[in-house]
């Protein structure tokens, strides 16, 4: 465990049921005025269930601008549109309102905004964020992914076939509040996959190599939440103290594992998820438990204290109760319906040397990785 870190936070992090009601209140302390101009990016599915009228209503503000067109995995162009509007509209401040996607989309435009209308430069390492760009405040509808408190944010640049990471101490939001309510519309399938991606962040934070003394037990902390609500708020999604649960199990590991980086899961699942289109927690899913046996003989203690915190006998029983939950909530054990080819392994292992595999228990040859998409395919 690394004796030295630092740690970045939003300077406000707000849990709990209801708490988007001070929406309102930290746009204006973010902005610094009684009557900024507030640019809503939401998507399409969270402007038409109404939440955006309900938060604006009960935060007394009424935004200059909505833009509600945010695709899954935000492609270089969305982001670009994002920058235009925010310039064409003055803002002073920015609500996100949504899942991983809409809040990387909206970071990576407020850092931007005031100093470029391109992100690619960014994004391909020709620049860097210098400074603070225009304040966010994020509200996450969906519990997985974490983005309301991170410092990076994936993209994808599908003209030139790259699915990555910009990262920077400038993408952490001013603000985060994490309202269990928001994710009550959230349909079994993607509360089984945003689920899973944070309890495969809560699991590789714990093992990672540039864990500390502050996020093992908030990594801890997360997986308990995560294991043990997750299956109720599948089966049924109206379960308020079982979304509760899911939700603070995300926001533990997301303090977690923003701090300590990841693993090997995520270093493959952004090239796969990428050359098949799969939501990002249900390729983590597929890939959580056959890493995890690879791992075992690097981190046994770390799996099972793990194994201890959810009242499993050991590593093994751990890896083995994931497999089981990932069955339980209609995840393949393989990605062979998927349809991933053989062609697709040397650029998939080309494409997974990021920092999340630099932070994983063990080192992986690209024999070995080929071997496990082999197993997989």
């Amino acid at each position: 465990m690394r004796p030295d870190y630092t740690l970045r936070y939003p300077a406000v992090i707000r849990f709990g049921n209801g708490c988007r009601s001070a929406a309102g209140d930290e746009l204006r302390r973010v902005s610094g005025g009684p009557q900024p101009r507030v640019v809503v990016v939401c998507s399409q599915a969270v402007r038409a269930m109404g939440a955006l009228g309900d938060l604006a209503e009960r935060g007394g503000f009424s935004p200059c601008a909505v833009c509600d067109g945010i695709p899954h995995d935000p492609p270089l162009e969305a982001v670009d549109a994002l920058i235009e509007r925010l310039s064409l509209c003055s803002a002073d401040a920015v609500l996100a309102l949504g899942g991983g996607s809409v809040i990387d989309a909206a970071k990576t435009a407020a850092a931007l905004a005031p100093v470029a209308d391109a992100v690619r430069p960014f994004f391909e390492g020709q620049r860097t964020i210098e400074r603070p760009g225009l304040p966010v405040v994020a509200l996450p509808t969906t519990a997985g992914t974490g983005a309301e408190i991170t410092m990076n944010a994936v993209l994808s640049d599908h003209l030139k076939g790259a699915k990555r990471s910009i990262r920077t101490t400038h993408l952490v939001p001013a603000a985060a509040l994490v309202d269990p309510e928001l994710t009550l519309s959230m349909p079994a399938d993607l509360t089984a996959h945003s689920g899973l991606d944070a309890l495969t962040q809560a699991v590789e934070s714990y093992t990672s190599l540039f864990a500390n003394a502050v996020t093992r037990p908030l990594a801890a902390a997360a997986v308990l939440h995560v294991m043990s609500a997750l299956p109720r708020a599948y089966r049924n999604g109206q379960d308020l103290e079982a979304r509760t649960q899911v939700a603070q199990g995300s926001l533990l590991g997301a303090m977690a594992f923003s701090q300590s980086s990841l693993g090997a899961v995520h270093g493959l699942a952004h090239p796969i998820g990428h050359a098949l289109s799969l939501p990002h927690g249900l390729t983590c899913a597929i890939l959580l438990a056959p890493i995890l046996r690879l791992n075992l003989p690097s981190c046994r203690q770390h799996l099972d204290d793990l194994a201890r915190a959810v009242d499993l006998p050991g590593a093994e029983a751990f890896a083995d109760a994931i497999e089981g939950l990932c069955r339980e909530l209609g995840v393949p054990e393989t990605f062979r319906e998927f349809r991933l080819a053989d062609a697709d392994h040397a650029a998939i292992v080309a494409n997974c040397r990021s920092g999340s595999m630099k932070a994983n228990p063990r080192p992986f040859s690209d024999g070995e990785l080929l071997d496990l998409l082999q197993r997989l395919s």
